[in-house]
């Protein structure tokens, strides 16, 4: 075995789903400037970039496309949005990930990402499931095999959620230190690890992340100059044992969009590691296949990459915040109305499906190809066939009842969170599929928007031009209806 020393740089790459949820258009977002919405802007000056990256030596310019050399995940919402919008950052992130596995073996750098961006601790096993399905279904549509790893969003895990993987076939996710215990064997090895975390007959590897070189990456000037990149990098890779691994990992955005030069100066930095001797860039499918566990991961309860109180950041007022002034009192309240209306959802669909489909649960974790295929109306067709659903009328409630769980589970996108106030883009949209969500379900039993007014009367804005979001998501759903008119 080749004892080089490794280096793993790991992108996540993700943007909240900003199309509305009838049009599946992105409203004009002047802070993007001169783009007309933030997709624009970040496929601009990251997906592109990243794409066909510039790279000077001496008088000659070389292009690399840094995803055949990066880590990565893309989220599945993104990804779809590239498809229509950014077509030749789309083809560079396929290519780039057949070029990876042609030289590592047939190992790709690309790895799957539970589907919404949902907080996975904080969801039922249903929908734990129905995240991973659709996680894997996106990605196979994608890039034409099974993934081996799986991001979980902002990194948030407990064991029900490392469960689900493993049942699902993934073979490993990534985390930072501090999300629970990482126990080496005592061999030499990289504190990377892998580890194994079990239970029962289920296993899964877990790399672990160095959190502070990261953030120097994520938040130094280290990515103004990528010579002195790649020099850091492997003075740090070669501190370490042989065949050990260094890994970093951050947004995919920093490299392009919150570093304006970040996707050049990546590409540079990969171009000196190349010909630095005893060291090796590669991607953790490879490494794992070459490195097996090395010792036990074990969690006793939730927690995330970005949030100091386990998974709080995502249903109360814990105090992680950008501005240490605001309030998140809201968070609660929010998180309750929208998981109201996602269950409402979901009771409705156990109603009405089992008279529909032989197998609901199976015809619910397989639909999101109707929604994601390039060609719906071939994709529809074949998933009808598939379950045996022949009758017209049976036909049109069955998509329409899927159509509402997809929205449903869009209610809960963890950025509408994140933020310290939802009177922002991120949580106009998870009110914004609420009220598509409630249309669904309408068709099918009595309207409960009512109720869910009432509940979101009970989240009150740090902003006074915002007020509620009873309000809020009046004004969204008529400025929607305008739209459509």
């Amino acid at each position: 075995m080749n004892q080089s020393r490794y280096i793993i740089i790991h992108g996540h790459f993700y943007q909240p789903p900003r199309e509305s949820p009838w049009t599946g258009l992105i409203a004009p977002e002047p802070g993007a400037a001169p783009f007309a919405n933030w997709n624009e802007r970040i496929l601009s000056e990251c997906y592109n970039a990243n794409a066909h990256a510039h790279v000077m030596e001496g008088r000659v310019v070389r292009i690399h496309n840094n995803y055949e050399t990066i880590n990565f995940n893309f989220g599945p919402t993104l990804f779809g949005w590239l498809e229509r919008h950014g077509k030749i950052a789309y083809r560079s992130i396929k290519l780039g990930d057949e070029a990876s596995a042609k030289r590592l073996g047939g190992y790709g750098n690309a790895m799957a990402q539970a589907y919404n961006h949902s907080i996975m601790p904080l969801l039922g096993a249903r929908d734990k499931e129905i995240q991973v399905a659709w996680g894997i279904e996106d990605f196979l549509y994608r890039f034409g095999r099974r993934p081996e790893g799986m991001w979980l969003p902002e990194c948030a895990v407990d064991n029900e959620s490392l469960a689900a993987l493993a049942r699902a076939g993934i073979k490993y996710t990534i985390l930072a230190p501090g999300q629970g215990r990482f126990i080496s064997d005592g061999a030499t090895g990289s504190e990377v690890g892998p580890f194994e975390w079990r239970q029962g007959d289920l296993s899964i590897a877990i790399f672990r992340f160095e959190r502070e070189l990261s953030g120097q990456i994520a938040f130094s000037d280290l990515l103004t100059d990528g010579g002195r990149l790649a020099n850091w990098l492997a003075d740090v890779a070669y501190a370490q044992p042989e065949g050990s691994a260094v890994m970093i990992a951050t947004d995919g955005e920093t490299f392009g969009h919150h570093k304006k030069t970040g996707a050049a100066e990546l590409a540079r930095a990969f171009s000196i590691l190349a010909e630095r001797e005893g060291i090796a860039v590669t991607n953790c499918a490879k490494y794992l296949a070459e490195h097996p566990a090395r010792g036990r991961f074990e969690i006793d309860s939730p927690s995330a990459w970005s949030c100091a109180h386990g998974v709080e950041r995502w249903r109360s007022n814990c105090g992680c915040r950008m501005d240490g002034t605001t309030s998140q009192e809201w968070r609660g309240p929010l998180r309750a109305a929208m998981e109201f209306i996602k269950d409402h959802a979901a009771a409705v669909y156990d109603r009405y499906a089992p008279a529909l489909v032989d197998d609901p649960e199976a015809a619910l974790r397989e639909s999101i190809r109707m929604f994601i295929d390039a060609n719906p109306t071939a994709a529809e067709e074949a998933f009808l066939a598939r379950h045996k659903v022949s009758d017209e009328n049976n036909q049109g409630k069955l998509l329409r009842l899927l159509e509402m769980q997809r929205a449903a589970q869009a209610t809960l996108t963890s950025c509408a969170w994140f933020f310290d106030d939802f009177g922002g883009p991120e949580g106009r949209i998870v009110l914004r599929w609420a009220a598509r969500t409630e249309e669904l379900a309408a068709e099918f039993v009595p309207s409960i928007e009512h109720e869910l007014l009432e509940r979101l009367r009970e989240v009150h804005s740090n902003r006074q031009e915002v007020g509620d979001a009873a309000t809020l998501y009046l004004s969204l759903k008529t400025r929607e209806a305008r739209g459509r008119v």
